[in-house]
């Protein structure tokens, strides 16, 4: 009778242990990934050489527009992401114009970007979004209009230095996609205003 308990009890043992593994290769894996389809998409951009100087692109071939939609459409399920929406700020300019003089013209724009380069200057990433109207994330860049050139008539410096415009640059964050096809949230680089510096001659 021992004998036949201890055989049974095996019995069992193996029983629940085939369940176990079959149970295990039928569970299904959790991904970001939005289907088998996207295992062969490329998720590195290829940046055109307009945008390489700036930092940030809003127009990139090849931009995986149904992929994106389909990772909002996730990322909005669970609503835990905020996006950022800049808009061009208006203000009124009070006083004589010598008061408002900038020394530096810039161009403030907004961009809707797609592609937008990483805090350690040599990354690319795409940035989820939709197309223009839809945008869903949009961030107020200053280009210089002259970078490098002189700064206006007006601005003095010592003897030996000399002015000239300068392009700065901020950290904004954003939420874009690894070269896996993952969302992640991180700060990039953008433009954000063109300032007048001196340098020694």
């Amino acid at each position: 009778m021992y004998f036949v308990s201890i055989a049974v009890w095996i019995s069992l043992v193996h029983l629940l242990a085939s369940d176990a593994i079959i149970h295990a290769l039928h569970v299904p894996r959790r991904t970001r990934s939005t289907g088998d389809d996207d295992k062969t998409q490329s998720f590195k951009p290829n940046i055109p050489p307009e945008c390489e100087e700036i930092g940030i692109c809003d127009n990139v071939p090849s931009y995986p527009h149904q992929y994106v939609s389909r990772l909002i459409d996730q990322i909005t399920k669970i609503n835990q992401t905020t996006f950022n929406m800049d808009i061009l700020e208006l203000t009124e300019r009070f006083g004589p114009e010598e008061e408002n003089l900038e020394l530096c013209r810039s161009e403030p724009t907004i961009y809707t970007p797609q592609a937008a380069r990483s805090t350690n200057g040599r990354k690319w990433y795409y940035i989820v979004n939709k197309r223009n109207y839809e945008a869903i994330q949009t961030f107020r860049v200053e280009v210089c209009v002259n970078k490098d050139g002189k700064c206006k008539d007006v601005a003095s410096f010592a003897l030996g230095n000399q002015g000239y415009c300068k392009q700065k640059y901020i950290l904004r964050k954003m939420v874009a996609i690894d070269y896996r096809g993952n969302t992640f949230e991180d700060y990039f680089i953008i433009p954000s205003c063109c300032s007048c510096v001196y340098r020694t001659l």
